[in-house]
């Protein structure tokens, strides 16, 4: 072949290879476009998707907020502004008192066993007051005089019954119990209680007992609340 053909064959080499990647340009571009065009459509269909689903849970809440202000309509209890404390409440017995005060408490309990159980008394003045039940049931007396709390293993609170212990007759046997305001020692000890949510409960002074027990969660979470509920109450709050 001579120079010339030679040449020639080098033109249509560089011609044929520069058509080939003017077409694998175009070829890239519009896979790419594509290839953004699936992004986008991923992404609206994301976005859709996160929109619808705090429009329902939106809608959720305005749901639960309704039926709680409509509950607290039935309970009387919409006059109070606080929505903590109205959280706080919902699971007691709130009774208005003759005197001008109001009850705080939970139900009590029909099962044998030792229980703390502490409520609150807020007085005409707004102040709130603490109060325990110590109380034992079974089927005979024990010599109740109190508990034993022991949130951990290195503490140890007595609450002692600081006065007469009242014996009364149930379906069931009998019922140990006193009623006093919480001291010092006491509202040492729930505050401990409600720090770990747990503690052994066991009758002061009575080795052995087959009432020895832990709290159980919803009993310790009564404590935090009833401790919680005194602070709001009276504005102490964090």
């Amino acid at each position: 072949m001579g120079k010339i053909s030679y040449a020639v064959a080098g033109l249509l080499v560089i011609a044929v290879a520069g058509g080939a990647g003017a077409v694998a340009a175009i070829h890239y571009n519009e896979t790419r476009a594509v290839v953004q065009a699936e992004k986008d459509k991923q992404e609206a269909a994301k976005l859709a998707a996160i929109q619808e689903r705090e429009a329902k849970e939106a809608a959720a809440r305005a749901k639960a907020r309704r039926k709680q202000e409509l509950l607290d309509q039935r309970l009387g209890r919409s006059e109070e502004p606080d929505q903590v404390i109205r959280g706080l409440i919902a699971d007691m017995k709130v009774t208005q008192e003759a005197d001008g005060s109001t009850t705080y408490r939970y139900e009590d309990p029909e099962e044998d066993g030792i229980f703390f159980q502490p409520y609150l008394i807020r007085g005409a003045d707004g102040v709130a007051v603490m109060h325990v039940i110590l109380r034992h049931r079974g089927g005979r007396p024990m010599g109740f005089q109190g508990v034993d709390l022991q949130p951990t293993d290195d503490q140890l609170f007595h609450i002692r019954a600081q006065g007469a212990v009242t014996t009364t007759q149930t379906d069931t046997g009998i019922m140990e119990w006193c009623d006093q305001p919480v001291d010092a020692e006491t509202g040492k000890a729930m505050r401990e209680v409600a720090s770990v949510l747990a503690a052994k409960i066991s009758m002061l002074g009575v080795n052995g007992s087959n009432d020895d027990r832990m709290l159980t969660a919803t009993e310790a979470m009564r404590i935090r609340n009833i401790l919680e509920l005194a602070d709001r109450l009276n504005g102490k709050t964090k």
